[in-house]
């Protein structure tokens, strides 16, 4: 596994967890961060032994939101988006999460503020311990709220709330997050993770494949007219049927067995 500055990574029974690894500045991000973001979900998008991906943070928080350093060296230069991997934040890593083949569990404790909240977004399941605060703050640092946010926000919790979470800027429990829609579930501190694994646990027994092409026809179908998506679902069921592990879940269904899914 390759080694970060920023991040721990690991696999463990087809399950990788990505852990925001700076504890000391409650996971702020920066461009080293953001750069090894997509460093590591494209690696992790590549290894074939990998089924799911946990995104995490270390310490007392997930990520309390840009480090304050990164907006000072920002307005240092005139401001602008012409620091290093800022484009790579802003662009780069929610086209590659969009595009993944993998499904992905954000678990959110302390703080998720700014991009700590925008790139929950990013992931297909965000589950929250009952201390997370999570803010889409953006506004009150007189900037806005990016990776596709705007995009996202409105079809997870509606257009009404998204206006809420973004125009007021306020933070928000988990309990209220839950209720919003944002979160899945909400657990307590000590069993987060453990949740979040054993999600991404359950996700992993299924064929890769299917996973895939499941997930990218979800987020196609953000976008796609109805006529289309049943075509987009006929395409794939199709070749889905045709694969090696389609024939192996039949297999072990008739042996009364787990299949062993290759994805193949």
């Amino acid at each position: 596994m390759d080694s970060y500055e920023t991040l721990q990574v690991s696999v463990k029974d087809h399950v990788a967890t990505v852990l925001l690894n700076r504890p000391a500045r409650l996971n702020a991000w920066t461009p080293i961060m953001g750069n090894e973001l997509v460093a590591a979900f494209r690696a992790l998008d590549a290894d074939p032994e990998v089924r799911a991906i946990v995104l995490a943070g270390a310490g007392k928080s997930f990520c309390a939101g840009a480090d304050m350093e990164f907006f000072a060296s920002q307005i240092a230069r005139g401001g602008g988006m012409q620091g290093s991997g800022t484009l790579t934040r802003s662009e780069e890593f929610p086209l590659l999460m969009r595009r993944l083949g993998k499904p992905t569990v954000a678990a959110l404790h302390g703080y998720a503020l700014g991009v700590g909240a925008t790139m929950s977004l990013l992931c297909d399941v965000r589950i929250a311990s009952r201390d997370a605060k999570i803010g889409f703050i953006f506004g009150r640092v007189g900037v806005m709220s990016e990776l596709g946010s705007t995009f996202l926000l409105p079809r997870i919790v509606g257009l009404g709330r998204a206006c809420e979470l973004l125009l007021s800027g306020k933070t928000f429990t988990a309990s209220q997050c839950r209720q919003f829609g944002l979160v899945n579930a909400v657990v307590r501190n000590q069993e987060l993770l453990a949740r979040a694994l054993a999600l991404a646990a359950e996700m992993a027994e299924c064929a890769p494949l299917s996973l895939r092409l499941t997930r990218q026809a979800l987020y196609q179908g953000l976008e796609n007219s109805f006529e289309n998506q049943l075509r987009v679902e006929s395409l794939a069921l199709d070749f889905l049927y045709r694969t090696e592990d389609h024939a192996e879940a039949v297999r072990a269904f008739k042996e009364k067995r787990p299949p062993a899914f290759r994805g193949r």
